[in-house]
């Protein structure tokens, strides 16, 4: 593998709440359980985008934006 790309997939650091991570994790693993693969984080992560409403998520957030908090790390390479 070439440094940084993960099956062809740049590798993209992101923070998420602590909870979110472990609801992931254990989700993985009920996969792994079932269907006898694992499937990356990442791609766990892109089947919830396609199957969340973004814009009602973010018209909640809009209305009050402390409900959700977002850090960027500005650092650079």
């Amino acid at each position: 593998m070439e440094d940084g790309l993960v099956a062809g997939k740049p590798r993209v650091p992101m923070q998420v709440a602590p909870n979110f991570e472990a609801m992931i994790k254990e989700l993985q693993n009920k996969i792994m359980r079932k269907q006898g693969e694992k499937i990356s984080l990442r791609d766990i992560t892109e089947k919830i985008e396609k199957n969340i409403d973004l814009n009602k998520l973010e018209s909640d957030i809009l209305k009050d934006p402390m409900a959700i908090k977002i850090r960027l790390d500005r650092r650079t390479n």
